[in-house]
Order: C-alpha cells, then structure tokens, then sequence
C-alpha cells in the first residue's frame, strides 16, 4: 500500500498461481482483495482489465511461486460515484504492470 501521510493512495496485490486466473471473476469480486468498479476488458499486450477505481492484469512469470503473476491495483480514494479516473488507471497500468514484469525477471511458462 502506497500512503500519502495516513491516507492510502494506492494499493497493490499481487499473486503467482500454477493456473491463469479469470480476471473479470475477481474484477466483479465484492471483496477487498480484488473488486473493482465498472471493470471492462482493454486491448494491451497483457489481459487487463480496468475499473473506474483500480485495474487487474495477469502475465505468464514462471517463479517459484507459480506459472501466472496477478497484480491488482486498487485506488481507494476514487469515490464511489466519481468515473473521471478511468483513463488515468489504464494508463498507470499499461507502464507500471510491463515495468513489474521486468523487475521480476518473468520467463514464459
């Protein structure tokens, strides 16, 4: 979790599984973990999806903990009824899950 003083800005999840996990599954999830709003499915080299309030995406990253590697961002200070975030997710994305994936040193499964 990423703060600004007390108040969480970001917060990141991430997991490694033997199998490719159903995205839209644990977007639509009403959990803490994985749940975000209005999740729709973007064209970006890995499988995303993105929210009005957070984004998951899953890359093959054969590790020791697992053959898949899931991050999911969640960004709580987005309100419930404010859908002017969406782009700037997609975007934080599309250069932060690549980026993580290199620090990781993801091969192939």
């Amino acid at each position: 979790m990423l703060l600004s003083g007390r108040d969480p800005v970001l917060d990141f999840q991430f997991s490694w599984d033997d199998t490719a996990r159903d995205l839209m599954y644990l977007a639509k999830d009403t959990g803490s973990v994985s749940g975000i709003r209005e999740p729709r499915a973007i064209d970006f080299t890995y499988k995303t999806i993105v929210g009005t309030d957070g984004a998951i995406s899953i890359a093959p990253c054969k590790t020791n903990g697992g053959k898949y590697f899931t991050l999911t961002l969640q960004v709580p200070q987005i309100s419930l009824m404010d859908h002017t975030h969406r782009k700037d997710v997609e975007k934080f994305m599309r250069a932060y899950f690549p980026a993580t994936l290199k620090t990781l040193g993801c091969k192939g499964p």
